[in-house]
């Protein structure tokens, strides 16, 4: 097995279940041919650089994974075959960078898990305001003559 990369471009027009069910078919193909997924983040709607089939923006979806070769054509296959995907594109990696993807994984599942919780905003305490400087005195009037 060998280490790839894919990032996909779903219709931006999709709901948040659709994009849900579609993201874990492809998880499942990864798994259903022995492959083990790494990484999985959602980069979410996006602007794409050009239109594809006249949209202006996509939901895009990055996945690291170990798999075979027979497992990254059957990948392929999906992403061609079903019409929700915009553009995909597939690609090997170097073995020296599965610990980095582990350790990004580990960080990214650890800091959902410790969200801090919202602080409330204090307020700040009035000071009063005195008028005890001889500057804040009020000046008298100056009469104009005509």
């Amino acid at each position: 097995m060998r280490l790839y990369e894919t990032v996909f471009i779903l219709k931006p027009d999709l709901s948040e279940e659709e994009n849900q069910s579609w993201i874990q078919r492809i998880i499942q193909v990864i798994e259903q041919n022995k492959g083990e997924l790494i990484r999985l983040d959602e980069w979410g709607n996006t602007a794409l650089a050009y239109k594809i089939r006249k949209f202006n923006k996509g939901y895009y979806v990055y996945a690291v994974f170990m798999a075979s070769d027979t497992c990254v054509s059957e990948l392929d296959r999906h992403f061609k075959m079903l019409d929700p995907f915009l553009r995909h594109i597939i690609v090997k990696l170097d073995e020296r960078e599965l610990e980095k993807h582990k350790q990004a994984q580990l960080a990214k599942e650890a800091a959902v898990r410790e969200v801090p919780p919202l602080q409330e905003v204090s307020e700040v305490p009035e000071t009063p305001v005195t008028n005890e400087s001889p500057e804040s005195e009020p000046q008298p009037a100056e009469e104009v003559l005509s």
